[in-house]
């Protein structure tokens, strides 16, 4: 009888402590309703990459031969403004598509889509700009650009723009329609890496992108005309020029990733290769099998511009195919938006329900993390609908995933929160990007995700349960905070 007694003063002592500390969980200001203080037990919403390119090679997208700053300014903003709306959270902005380049570089002349003319600086940061505006808005700025590309020209007989001083005509290879960076060359391998650095310690960039654009694909009645190069540099390492072609191009992907880790790790490095695994094996010489399978590339993101169908060109089929071949990167899928509402693409692109069964698609496949869309300027012309398909595709708010290259380190929980009228706030964490806000929508449900800052406030917009994660710029999110009720 004793020791129950004993037994029954330690519970009362229990409780009587529990009850003042969550008296002390309550604020004075009345900031806290019941429940304050408490860790919650919802569920994070998943999360993916929903990104779109904006192409400016030939001023496609942006900035649509508009020369003015402010003019150029307010269509980023705009198509930015556009992304929000959409639920949206990177942009993969092309920065380089022409050995040209929308900073100021050591290796390459300002671009001529900028202020009409090659090689004229503008008036403003122009890359600075880009990447500050997305993230403000919290979206992701991938730099995307063509590591070999240097001109076009109509055909053999008519003349390239001239080179620029700051490229050396040693380094170039011309064919009948493509002027490029001769890929065999270790000076050109060694000058794209580098050039890759110079954007990324310049730029606070999210990533590092690149599109189908490797050797060139030739007219017919041309060669790659590189034999010289060959007995240079690869008759004793290689059976056949092929191989040494496509070894080429994996020494500069892999030298890619190996400067970004050792320069700035938490950038992500992501190709977008055609869709035709044998093209880009054997005409593109991009062998991203082998980039997959060695994680020399963080993210792969092949152009699925296709209707669904039976064929083997079909977009689920091609779908089934690129997923299969994922082994040390993360799977991101392109879509063709841009068929959409063009006769000539077929019956299947004239209506969005095609998109609609695209994405079906792709969710089942547990190895896709997100989609990326060509191209921001069809999201604003909405043919068939199609902006409006992405804006119910994508329904709620949700943070990109973490795409790095090993396990996720996450970042210190948020704490001191608290509330001041309908002013959400809490505590700075040191060395974050960002903060998420979400509102608790009870026990073991998912939580929706409200709102993104880089600072350390947020004015709620509606009554309810809140907390706050930090995210660190690789997207690795931490522990869930204590709870306010607003």
């Amino acid at each position: 009888m004793k020791h129950l007694k004993y037994i029954y003063i330690i519970i009362l002592l229990v409780l009587v402590a529990a009850c003042s500390k969550d008296d002390e969980g309550i604020l004075d200001d009345g900031s806290h309703s019941q429940g304050g203080g408490q860790t919650s037990s919802s569920v994070l919403p998943g999360k993916e990459l929903r990104g779109v390119w904006i192409a400016t090679v030939w001023g496609l997208d942006w900035p649509m031969e508009k020369y003015d700053a402010d003019v150029q300014k307010k269509l980023y903003t705009d198509y930015l403004d556009l992304l929000v709306g959409y639920n949206m959270n990177a942009v993969f902005f092309q920065i380089r598509g022409m050995a040209d380049a929308f900073y100021e570089s050591e290796y390459e002349p300002w671009s001529k889509y900028i202020t009409g003319s090659a090689g004229v600086r503008p008036d403003y940061d122009v890359l600075g700009f880009l990447v500050e505006e997305a993230h403000k808005r919290g979206i992701q700025f991938h730099a995307w650009l063509n590591p070999y590309r240097i001109a076009t020209r109509a055909n053999k007989n008519a003349a390239f723009p001239k080179l620029d001083a700051k490229i050396p005509m040693e380094l170039v290879k011309d064919y009948e329609k493509i002027r490029v960076y001769n890929p065999a060359l270790p000076e050109v391998q060694e000058r794209i890496v580098n050039i890759v650095k110079e954007i990324i310690t310049k730029y606070d960039v999210d990533g590092i992108h690149m599109d189908d654009y490797f050797y060139p694909s030739l007219e017919a009645s041309e060669t790659m005309n590189d034999g010289a190069e060959f007995q240079k540099y690869g008759k004793d390492k290689f059976k056949n020029v092929e191989d040494f072609r496509r070894n080429n191009v994996n020494t500069v992907v892999r030298n890619i990733q190996k400067t970004i880790i050792e320069t700035r790790p938490e950038v992500i490095f992501s190709i977008s290769p055609a869709a035709d695994m044998e093209r880009n094996y054997n005409t593109l010489f991009a062998d991203v099998n082998t980039w997959a399978k060695e994680g020399w590339v963080d993210v792969v993101i092949p152009q699925l511009y296709f209707a669904t169908g039976n064929d083997a060109t079909s977009f689920n089929l091609r779908l089934d195919l690129w997923s299969q071949y994922t082994y040390e990167n993360h799977l991101l899928i392109g879509y063709g938006i841009y068929k959409f509402g063009d006769s000539q693409y077929g019956s299947k692109f004239q209506s969005s329900d095609d998109l609609m069964k695209q994405f079906e698609l792709a969710s089942a496949k547990p190895k896709v993390k997100g989609s990326v869309l060509y191209s921001a300027k069809n999201l604003v012309e909405n043919k068939v609908g199609i902006a409006d398909a992405v804006k119910a595709i994508y329904g709620k708010k949700v943070l990109p995933p973490y795409l790095g290259r090993t396990a996720a380190v996450l970042p210190p929980t948020p704490d001191n929160i608290r509330l001041n009228g309908a002013d959400l706030s809490w505590g700075a964490v040191s060395n974050v990007a960002y903060y998420a806000i979400y509102k608790d929508n009870g026990k073991e449900r998912k939580a929706d995700l409200v709102g993104i800052t880089q600072g350390t406030s947020f004015k709620l917009s509606e009554k309810g349960v809140y907390f706050v994660t930090s995210l660190f710029k690789n997207n690795a999110e931490s522990e869930i905070s204590e709870t306010v009720s607003y």
